[in-house]
């Protein structure tokens, strides 16, 4: 089965790659538009979008994640920090950060749709995105305070996901293989 919406779910991929070209303000516009149309929980919308276009914070929130990544213990993160090209927003010209309610009870899932959502519509406009969470430690942390007001959140919301856009700079790797064995039926 096939239709145009299908056909995008298909296409979209992860791209780590993207050129310097702006992304216009209509597009931001419509990817918000359609972001607030995806479902909630309860009809509760408990997410805030932050799209940033400021690239110097976006490599702060990077190199604080590199320090802290650096500093884990973890091998595959230091080695993750270590490469050169480290950037938890894989070198888009901007990022949209959604960010939850933490009070409302389904606010994770509400971000999570609304990150999907936005990423999808993307593809669908010839653009470019990456769902991103790792971004999250730097701003997690006592020394993180200072770059999570620079977001200007609400007060009780939290940084749950980002879409970083752009168009893309290079074909990204072949898609892995999905896994088998992951669907059963009942009935």
């Amino acid at each position: 089965m096939t239709n145009p919406v299908l056909e995008t779910i298909r296409a979209r991929r992860s791209i780590r790659f993207y050129t310097d070209e702006p992304v216009p303000q209509e597009a931001i516009d419509t990817l918000l538009e359609v972001a607030q149309l995806a479902p909630t929980g309860l009809g509760k919308q408990a997410w805030h979008f932050t799209v940033v276009r400021d690239r110097a914070l976006l490599d702060e929130i990077t190199e604080a994640n590199r320090q802290i990544m650096l500093n884990s213990g973890d091998p595959a993160e230091i080695e993750k920090a270590s490469a050169p090209d480290f950037d938890n927003f894989r070198g888009a010209p901007m990022a949209i950060i959604v960010s939850g309610e933490t009070a409302a009870a389904y606010h994770i899932a509400d971000c999570a749709n609304a990150t999907t959502t936005m990423a999808l519509a993307a593809e669908s406009m010839g653009l470019s995105s990456c769902y991103l969470a790792g971004f999250r430690k730097a701003l997690r942390t006592p020394d993180g305070v200072a770059l999570l007001a620079r977001l200007q959140l609400p007060e009780g919301y939290e940084p749950e996901f980002a879409l970083s856009i752009g168009y893309k700079g290079k074909e990204p790797n072949p898609r892995h293989p999905r896994r088998e064995g992951c669907v059963n039926y009942i009935g």
